[in-house]
């Protein structure tokens, strides 16, 4: 009886992976949550040769006013149009193990979308009264807490911080454990950690068939308070992702997931800034040409009315 080397059955899941593929990660884009936790949503790595790299770029319009619970009223605004685009790199060392990579290119901007949004939430119905009254086209962020003032100027474009990881499959799961390092080249508060975060994913891929395929993740990590905030920092965060992928012609392809992460604040008195995020994540994957790399065309839309998740965004992404 012959036996079959490990990379031999590697090689036949190929054609597999070429079939079904993956499912794209999601990064919260709001500074709120990613200047704190570490945690993204992953879904499941199928197994390959050699590097995968992907590229994925997000721009979202943010509006939210949230005025403060206690008794002396305070405000918080965040009025801005930011941009995430994030290359994703991964290679197998066996076909159990693998490396993954991250480098994150981050930006805030007064922004062009303000109009354009007004007219389409008055179209859906979906009414958004902050973007109607605040002044188009213009970046604020600042808020009052208890003991300080914080306003934050306009970064414009610079690179976030850098995460690295490691992953094991088990079978239909993988555990996947990263950290993110405070490699941002800009060093105002709100935009970079300053410290390092962790993150720890068990993911599963629940049903994959030629043209359909559900996988689920549940994610912890901690992330050390720090600054002049520290107070108001949570330091442990679980989030959790269900997201799918159907091949409806051919190559192509639509997917949708929903992402939930615990708070990342506390006691501030600003729902925009303690409540939890939820938010689905949807679009088409489009295969243009055969040596053409995947193309991904969606948005993410808030689903928490005064949350802290961003408005809405629109995402463009090559995957090869």
């Amino acid at each position: 009886m012959h036996r079959i080397p490990p990379w031999s059955v590697l090689i036949l899941l190929i054609p597999v992976a070429g079939q079904a593929q993956d499912i794209p990660p999601y990064v919260p884009a709001n500074p709120l949550l990613e200047s704190r936790s570490a945690l993204y949503g992953q879904s499941y790595i199928l197994p390959h040769l050699g590097w995968q790299v992907r590229f994925v770029t997000d721009y979202y319009n943010a509006v939210e006013v949230s005025q403060s619970t206690v008794a002396n009223p305070r405000q918080s605004i965040f009025d801005a149009e930011v941009l995430q685009a994030d290359v994703w790199a991964t290679h197998d060392l066996t076909p159990r193990v693998f490396l993954l990579a991250n480098l994150p290119v981050r930006g805030a901007y007064s922004g062009f979308l303000d109009g354009f949004l007004i007219w389409y939430h008055h179209l859906t119905g979906l009414s958004v009264p902050a973007r109607d009254d605040l002044p188009r086209d213009t970046y604020q962020w600042g808020f009052v807490l208890p003991d300080t003032t914080i306003s934050r100027s306009k970064p414009g474009t610079f690179i976030g911080d850098f995460r690295a990881g490691i992953g094991l499959r088990l079978g239909r799961a993988e555990v996947i454990a990263t950290a993110t390092v405070p490699t941002a080249s800009i060093g105002d508060d709100g935009w970079t950690r300053h410290v390092v975060g962790t993150s720890l994913a068990l993911v599963g891929d629940l049903v994959r068939t030629p043209r359909f395929v559900v996988d689920a993740s549940a994610s912890a990590g901690i992330t050390p308070t720090e600054g002049r905030l520290a107070k108001y920092q949570r330091s442990a965060f679980a989030s959790g992702l269900v997201s799918l992928r159907w091949r409806f012609a051919g190559q192509q392809a639509v997917f949708g997931g929903i992402w939930a992460q615990s708070s990342n604040w506390k006691e501030t008195g600003f729902d925009a800034v303690d409540d939890a995020e939820v938010v689905t994540d949807f679009g088409f994957l489009l295969h243009l040409g055969r040596r053409w790399p995947e193309l991904q065309l969606g948005m993410t839309q808030d689903l928490v009315p005064k949350g802290p998740a961003m408005d809405v965004g629109f995402t463009v992404g090559l995957r090869w």
